[in-house]
């Protein structure tokens, strides 16, 4: 799905999400509790100053066991040259329940967003909620189309959850399919360096993550006739796929 999101889309400047306050009840426990903990540890302090005071005994001689250093244990894998920015942090809406379930992931498609009201101007995380609200209330979709979104900041956003049928290549070619949008409209010029960047180690990643050989790595207009992802980009994706095939 490619399509001019409407500046009336765009969230308010400087909305963010809602964080709730601790109820009257949890600020009373947090003053007992604290009460509490100051009782246990002077009640403890006091235990010390006997102990220290009381006359030292004689330790008999025992022979100390040697315990042998632990295992190394292995590096942990080191992260992914982009961040992940959450649903929660560019405050998304819920899913509605009018989807269908994706049990699994046998293909790929990428896609760009077209023109977003607000580009150069606005957080990606706002252009994201843009996105959202456009395809969520103007359209009455579950939720936002695509499973990710790579920002012009080359973050990677995430969407509708993979648990979710999307919403971006049309009827039954959504069944298993896990969509990608790239932020931007990419018709006569590529994603800026880091953009792209982000948009090719992602796109290695999830193929390999789920297996998915790369002939079913496609673009929009392979379903459809569309410009989506955009001619450059689309031969990018040709590019990118005839390095690995």
């Amino acid at each position: 799905m490619c399509e001019s999101i409407p500046p009336e889309c765009l969230p308010e400047i400087g909305s963010r999400p809602r964080v709730r306050e601790p109820s009257r009840a949890a600020r009373s426990c947090g003053r007992m509790a604290s009460s509490f903990d100051r009782r246990v540890i002077l009640a403890g302090f006091g235990s010390l100053l006997l102990t220290a005071c009381a006359p030292a005994r004689r330790a008999r001689t025992r022979s100390i066991q040697q315990t042998p250093p632990p295992a190394r244990m292995p590096a942990p894998p080191a992260p992914p040259p982009y961040r992940i920015v959450r649903r929660s942090e560019w405050g998304a809406e819920s899913l509605k329940p009018n989807h269908d379930p994706m049990a699994s992931v046998r293909r790929i498609t990428l896609h760009h967003t077209a023109e977003v009201a607000g580009m150069g101007t606005r957080r990606d995380a706002d252009l994201v909620k843009g996105i959202q609200n456009f395809h969520r209330n103007s359209r009455g979709w579950a939720d936002i189309g695509y499973h990710w979104i790579i920002g012009l900041d080359g973050n990677v956003y995430e969407g509708r959850s993979l648990e979710a049928q999307g919403a971006h290549a049309g009827g039954g070619n959504n069944v298993e399919n896990l969509g990608i949008s790239v932020i931007g409209d990419f018709t006569r010029t590529l994603p800026a360096a880091r953009q792209l960047r982000t948009t090719q180690r992602f796109l290695e990643a999830q193929l390999a993550y789920y297996g998915v050989p790369i002939h079913e790595l496609h673009g929009h207009r392979d379903f459809k006739a569309t410009e989506c992802p955009g001619s450059t980009l689309y031969a990018w994706l040709a590019a990118f796929k005839q390095a690995r095939a």
